[in-house]
């Protein structure tokens, strides 16, 4: 098997973002009709019968959400809509991120080159949302699929994009040249 086999990394936008702050977030999230992690540092993804048209919701703070749709931008810009009519303390914000999926089967082992955070630890607690950093860049990751191969999905300033992705790739390169394989 080669290093590249064993390690991706594959840039992965979602078709609509937004960021949702203060102290009445929780609330119209849930007047929408969104069934919102209950504790900070969680993650909640489509299949939930209550998530309406989003693939993700995490909650990074006591008042403060991601929110993303992998296909179209109906439930962004409905909930969108909402804060800015409401009468709530919940306010929309830029969010701009790098986002990647990375994954394989050295997933965990090439993480640990790189950040000190135990990712296998999410294969127990597969709605935590893990912030650390990585190659030293803040990054958020939640466990995007387990298994043989397991997936993360990695959200990083934009402007640090490039930069992870070559580190990233490096590491394939690194690996497979200490294995006598070719990069």
């Amino acid at each position: 098997m080669t290093a590249a086999a064993s390690w991706w990394i594959r840039p992965q936008q979602p078709a609509a973002r937004l960021g949702l702050k203060g102290p009445d977030a929780a609330h119209l999230l849930q007047d929408a009709g969104i069934a919102i992690p209950e504790t900070p540092n969680a993650v909640r993804r489509s299949g939930v019968a209550s998530l309406p048209g989003l693939d993700r919701c995490l909650r990074l703070g006591n008042s403060e959400f991601l929110l993303e749709q992998d296909q179209g931008s109906d439930a962004i810009e409905r909930i969108r809509s909402l804060a800015n009519t409401a009468a709530m303390r919940a306010w929309c914000v830029l969010r701009s991120d790098y986002s990647a999926l990375i994954g394989g089967t050295a997933l965990f082992d090439q993480l640990a080159r790189i950040s000190s955070f135990d990712f296998e630890r999410l294969l127990h607690t597969p709605d935590q949302v893990v912030m650390t950093l990585c190659a030293d860049i803040s990054a958020t990751l939640v466990l995007d699929g387990a298994g043989p191969a397991p997936e993360l999905r990695l959200w990083a300033d934009a402007s640090f994009g490039p930069y992870l992705e070559q580190t990233l790739h490096s590491l394939s390169t690194i690996t497979a040249s200490s294995h006598g394989e070719p990069a």
